[in-house]
């Protein structure tokens, strides 16, 4: 007897789910916290920001 089309699509539906859980696809990304920014990013960024400034002040003045 072969399976309605009802439980064919429970069961794709379940494999999907199954698939996805095992690859970690199914997170909510939304309850994920956002990463942190190390002391070595700050760092470059702000020196970044500060060779800009003085390049900026040197054109300026």
């Amino acid at each position: 007897m072969p399976e309605s089309l009802t439980d064919r699509d429970r069961q794709i539906d379940r494999q999907t789910r199954d698939m996805a859980h095992e690859a970690k696809l199914d997170t909510d990304l939304g309850s994920m916290v956002p990463p942190r920014w190390r002391a070595s990013t700050v760092i470059v960024i702000s020196l970044i920001v500060a060779t800009l400034l003085v390049m900026l002040a040197t054109v300026l003045f």
